[in-house]
């Protein structure tokens, strides 16, 4: 081998040499980086699974919440549809009981019974309950139209209404459309009853007694608030004996109703009649006035007096003015409709009491006296 040979032979092998050991350490380093990134991917998925252990406890924990929850809804819900359930099936019992309660009330009412009317055979008559009721409702109503008293016939009416609502529902079919309008007007007449025993309790508080005798004597069909603004303009007063009310031929200032005592009535100088307590003096030219086809033309002006009527004693009576009560009586219809009454009932008893007919005034001058009485 030459020299030469053998120089690139040590060459070779000293690069091969290098190289390796080059490798080597490349080798090294490489072996290093892997095992550094062994480290890192070690740790990192060591953080992973913790993390990944973390969330899925709190997704395992969340999953058993909703399942709680699902579990305590479910239950609810079973629950409340029991509870519904419970309370549709009672409601139904409920009805149900209800329904045949009334069918057994209604066969009781519409049954026909044999009732005696009359003695004898022929004295029974065959009805039912329902029926009855509905006799009653017209008795009842006949009756309230002859009363004058507002609570006897508010009362009366309340009753009637009820018997006819009876009448009108216990039949083979109810007669709604009446049923509606009676149970309308009942409950119209139970507020004015209630009103009315209203005023008269609290009438006890601002009553006197001669206000309430007064009102008993001549305003009794008249309700007690408008009594009240009646008493509001008028005045009690105490006559002497000799005093004239009214004065023949002369305007008529004053009406009055003689609570106590009596009165004299002359016609011409001549006594033709007596006034006892309870009578009205004065009421005979405010009715002429208010009264008529031409009541609107006259009825703002007093009339003149037809007698003299003189105070035989001393007398306690309850005076209005004139022109303040047609006044009244012009803005107030009930209160109008209400001394109208008075005066008219006052009148009567006045014609029935009088002994005009049998003195020698009357056979002597019957066309004065009569004139009187007018």
């Amino acid at each position: 081998m030459s020299r030469a040979s053998r120089v690139a032979r040590v060459a070779m092998r000293d690069v091969a040499r290098a190289m390796t050991g080059r490798d080597v350490a490349s080798t090294g380093r490489a072996r290093g980086a892997t095992t550094t990134a062994a480290t890192a991917r070690a740790a990192r998925d060591a953080i992973g699974g913790t993390g990944r252990c973390a969330s899925a406890g709190a997704t395992v924990a969340r999953m058993r919440a909703r399942e709680r929850a699902g579990t305590g809804w479910r239950a609810f819900e079973r629950a409340r549809g029991t509870t519904s359930a419970s309370a549709s099936a009672s409601a139904s019992a409920s009805a149900a009981t209800a329904t045949d309660a009334m069918r057994r009330v209604n066969a009781f009412m519409v049954r026909e019974r044999e009732i005696r009317v009359f003695p004898g055979a022929r004295g029974r008559v065959a009805t039912s309950l329902s029926s009855v009721a509905g006799h009653v409702s017209f008795l009842l109503l006949g009756y309230s139209y002859m009363t004058s008293d507002l609570l006897t016939l508010r009362a009366l009416a309340v009753g009637g209404l009820s018997a006819a609502v009876v009448f009108q529902y216990f039949r083979d079919v109810p007669l709604w459309l009446p049923i509606r309008w009676n149970a309308l007007f009942v409950a119209i007449n139970v507020f004015w009853v209630a009103k009315l025993y209203y005023d008269e309790y609290n009438a006890e508080h601002w009553c006197t007694t001669e206000e309430r005798s007064l009102y008993d004597r001549h305003f009794s069909h008249m309700a007690l608030n408008s009594f009240r603004t009646l008493l509001k303009h008028g005045k009690w007063r105490d006559i002497e004996r000799g005093f004239e009310f009214t004065k023949e031929g002369k305007m008529n200032e004053n009406v009055h109703v003689l609570i106590d005592g009596s009165a004299e009535v002359y016609v011409g100088g001549k006594s033709v009649n007596s006034i006892d307590a309870g009578s009205f003096i004065g009421e005979m030219s405010l009715m002429r006035s208010i009264a008529g086809s031409n009541a609107k033309k006259q009825s703002k002006r007093p009339r003149a007096a037809s007698a003299t009527v003189v105070a035989a004693e001393r007398c306690r009576v309850f005076s209005w003015d004139d022109g303040e009560l047609r006044q009244l009586i012009q803005q107030n219809e009930q209160i109008k409709s209400g001394v109208q009454a008075a005066f008219g009932v006052g009148l009567a008893e006045k014609l029935l009491t009088t002994r005009v007919m049998s003195t020698k005034v009357f056979a002597q001058e019957p066309q004065r006296v009569s004139h009187a009485l007018a």
